[in-house]
């Protein structure tokens, strides 16, 4: 056995003589006759007060403690199973020893084993046995199922291994009851193949075989062999017990598979098992975990015996489907007629009041806890402060917290997913840097805080930070960052975040993949976005619809249609949002037809009625196509009213097809019923600009001023090593000015020579003709792809994030650089990807 255990017994006692084992209080219990036998007298001791009177009437009348007597004192006290009755039985075995100068006897060895294993003192066991061994007592098959007990309840798997040769040597592994013993041993250390060998090497089996076997694999998430395995025991004539049941039901429970459930329950009612309460309460559970809420319920009206356990159990199922007023139903039958609600019925209690938001019953449910003394429990105070700060009462929180004496890591997390919840990121920062130790929750908190406030640089910042400390992120981590990653538009970070989740054998669930592709779709590379795609196994609605987006954003709308029908095909049913995507991609590919006969196929195939967004996806659909009246006649049909929205998409497209009539008709329905959206004056100023309708601008930017509205100026940024340079249109303060203004000289003459004429309307300022070829040379994008030019390899795409729509001499001009330079340009609008390769836009001039 391992030596390296130095822990020792609680109570070692060393006494010099057996005096130090008498009692000297007067007697309680009758005086022993001369005649009585001690060892038969000792059979009638029910408390170890009684055995103490007796061992004092034995000592006093000179009786020898002979080894037979000693050993049942022993064995008395273990069977009493108190830590006093043990401590007792210890200093007896000591005192014996030492007066007869000898080790004590297996029986007395087995006995004490035996004891501290029941009392979960499975060290003291461990070492008892330790001490056996050392004394050269061959251990006998009564010896072994008690320290594997032992060991099983102390989880020391090395000195379990180390039994095990030892029952191996000894030739005891036939044993039925200590082959069982293993079986559970390997099993509550988790290693459940050994104990699976253990089981298939019994030459005999019985019941305890099976479920400790069965046990094992329930409780180590292996369920569905746990449940195999009970048909096969049943198949092979082996009637289960009560622990099977609560054991393999248990095991259903965790499978939430409501046909094996069943199919569990007709044999408890063909087998005319007898249900006892653990059954009951187990079966509760398992139909509540199954989504059989009304059978569970059932079960738990029927049963007579309402306890403690089977309340505790369907109010936390209950709380946990988000049934919270049938949890506190529950409470209130218990407070009725009892059983009383412990600290367990109370964490269901106050969890249920804050997914309500009720601080009524929240406050009522805090006032219990005070009352009965239960706010000294970490778990209790914890859900009280998520309580108050779902309920709006930080203020209550942040109290209950100040008072806890022990603020564990939780007690803090729960202060921050509140502020953080409750839209107070910056007390939740404050509480963060305060804490004084963080756990892996901590930082998923504050990352759920920094993107429900769009902080994205902030998050991958934070990320990086947390890579420095040394924390391993998991995938709700990589989740956040790789939605930060995406709404940034960082493909070089993208990239890194995959690799670091390659090499960090992140588990990649479905949720995690989903975020992959949208990530690798909204930094402009469709490729790795289609990459992750393919290799899912498992594909939701919201995995299809972020590669539909991957392709939207790709300008490749057969393809996005192409992978809708497959997804039907699969057998996903759409939602709303997948619509959204597929309608896009139709719009950005100007699929006119195929938008027509999905937005119709909405209710007509899938039952799913548009909503206001669908309609502005097909109002953009027909404006981009040129179909302006379409467009108008869609609006004026919609069963619900436009909003900003489709108005404002209906407007962009009268400026693109230089609509000016009904330009002004959709800008005066804005200002009717939008008054306070600002935007539209300056997309209205636009168009009259690119009329020439000065006088109409002056009028429109004369009543923005009035209104205090200030035009957005273009900005483009581009990353070259690492570094994130930007540039606005006009702007001259970069500071390799000089090498871009030469850049852009040489680009226009070349652009010249290949027969590109700027497009002048893109100037919507009234100035000369020399000042507007002066201004659209300079916009952001422009000054962007000059850079890139001089500041890249010629094989790198030059990447560029524009902040307002690319206007058509920009788009034109990035056309022809692709192809004059032979480079791949990739700009990011406010509203789309495009994809510039030998003189093609991937948008298709449609944007």
């Amino acid at each position: 056995m391992a030596a390296t255990l130095t822990l020792c017994p609680p109570v070692l006692a060393t006494p010099t003589s057996t005096t130090y084992l008498a009692n000297l209080n007067e007697p309680r219990t009758k005086p022993m006759s001369r005649d009585s036998s001690p060892i038969a007298t000792l059979k009638n001791c029910k408390t170890l007060d009684e055995l103490k009177q007796l061992q004092c009437h034995v000592l006093k009348r000179g009786q020898n403690q002979n080894a037979s007597h000693v050993a049942k004192v022993i064995s008395t006290c273990v069977e009493m199973g108190t830590f006093e009755s043990l401590k007792y039985a210890q200093k007896a075995f000591d005192v014996f020893k030492n007066d007869n100068e000898t080790s004590g006897t297996l029986f007395m060895y087995n006995s004490l084993i035996r004891g501290y294993s029941s009392v979960g003192l499975g060290v003291e066991a461990i070492l008892l046995y330790l001490e056996l061994v050392g004394f050269s007592l061959l251990p006998d098959k009564f010896t072994f199922p008690f320290v594997l007990s032992a060991c099983a309840k102390s989880l020391a798997y090395s000195e379990g291994v180390q039994v095990h040769g030892a029952i191996i040597k000894m030739g005891f592994e036939g044993d039925v009851f200590i082959a069982n013993s293993l079986i559970h041993f390997y099993g509550e250390c988790g290693k459940i193949d050994y104990g699976r060998k253990v089981f298939d090497e019994m030459s005999e089996r019985n019941v305890v075989s099976w479920t400790s076997l069965i046990c094992g694999c329930a409780r180590r998430d292996k369920p569905k062999e746990a449940v195999d395995l009970f048909f096969q025991m049943v198949e092979e004539g082996v009637r289960p017990n009560s622990v099977t049941m609560v054991c393999v039901i248990s095991a259903c429970a965790k499978l939430q598979d409501l046909k094996l459930s069943e199919r569990l329950c007709a044999y408890i009612d063909e087998s005319g098992m007898k249900m006892n309460t653990l059954m009951v309460n187990a079966l509760v559970d398992m139909y509540m975990k199954c989504g059989a809420v009304d059978t569970a319920k059932r079960l738990f009206d029927d049963c007579e015996d309402m306890n403690l356990v089977l309340c505790n159990t369907i109010m936390s199922n209950y709380v946990r489907l988000g049934l919270t007023r049938e949890a506190l139903s529950v409470l209130d039958k218990m407070l009725l007629r009892g059983p009383r609600p412990d600290r367990v019925t109370m964490l269901s209690a106050i969890s249920a009041s804050a997914q309500l938001g009720d601080v009524l019953w929240g406050r009522w449910c805090h006032g219990y806890v005070l009352r009965n003394g239960l706010e000294g429990w970490d778990s209790i105070c914890n859900a009280t402060i998520d309580m108050y700060m779902k309920c709006g009462k930080q203020e209550m929180a942040c109290r209950i917290f100040d008072g806890m004496s022990n603020k564990t890591v939780v007690s803090w997390n729960s202060l921050i997913a509140g502020f953080v919840r409750n839209g107070d990121v910056e007390s939740a920062w404050e509480i963060f840097d305060e804490m004084p130790e963080s756990d892996l929750v901590s930082w998923n908190t504050v990352f759920g805080a920094l993107m429900q406030e769009s902080m994205f640089e902030e998050a991958i910042e934070l990320f990086r930070v947390m890579q420095r400390e040394g924390i391993n992120a998991d995938r709700v981590t990589m989740v956040a960052v790789a939605s930060a990653c995406a709404y940034l538009g960082a493909l070089d970070v993208a990239k890194w975040i995959y690799t670091y989740i390659k090499k960090s054998e992140i588990y990649c669930d479905m949720r995690l993949e989903t975020a992959l592709v949208d990530m690798f779709a909204r930094c402009g590379d469709p490729q790795s976005a289609m990459q992750v795609f393919n290799k899912m196994e498992k594909k939701d609605v919201s995995a299809w619809t972020a590669a539909i987006g991957a392709m939207a954003m790709k300008g490749n709308g057969e393809q996005a249609v192409e992978l809708f029908n497959k997804m039907l095909k699969q057998g996903v049913n759409p939602d709303t949002v997948v619509f959204v995507g597929v309608l896009t991609a139709c719009s950005h590919g100007g699929l006119v037809e195929q938008g027509w006969q999905l937005f119709r196929s909405m209710k007509k195939i899938h039952g799913i009625s548009p909503q206001i967004v669908h309609y502005g996806c097909m109002v953009d659909l027909l404006g981009r196509a040129g179909l302006v009246g379409e467009a108008l006649d869609l609006i004026k049909s919609m069963p619900m009213q436009p909003n900003d929205v489709i108005w404002g998409s209906f407007l962009a497209a009268c400026r693109t097809h230089k609509n000016v009539d009904m330009a002004v008709y959709a800008a005066e329905r804005i200002t009717e019923m939008f008054p306070e959206k600002t935007g539209i004056h300056v997309l209205l100023s636009n168009i009259y600009a690119s009329a020439g309708e000065w006088n109409n601008v002056a009028r429109v930017r004369l009543n923005m001023k009035e209104r205090g509205v200030r035009k957005v100026p273009g900005s483009s940024s581009i990353e070259v090593n690492g570094k994130v340079h930007e540039f606005t249109s006009g702007d001259e303060s970069h500071p390799e000015m000089t090498q871009i203004s030469t850049m852009l000289r040489e680009m226009n003459c070349r652009l010249r020579d290949a027969g590109h004429v700027p497009d002048l309307t893109n100037v919507l300022l009234d100035v000369d003709e020399q000042e507007k070829h002066y201004l659209l040379s300079h916009h952001s994008e422009k000054l962007a792809m000059a850079f890139g030019l001089i500041s890249t390899r010629q094989t790198m795409p030059i990447r560029i994030v524009k902040n307002l729509r690319i206007c058509s001499d920009c788009h034109s001009f990035a056309k022809l650089v692709s192809k004059i330079y032979d480079r791949e340009i990739v700009i990011r609008d406010n509203n789309r990807f495009h994809f510039f390769q030998q003189g093609f836009c991937s948008c298709r001039d449609f944007w």
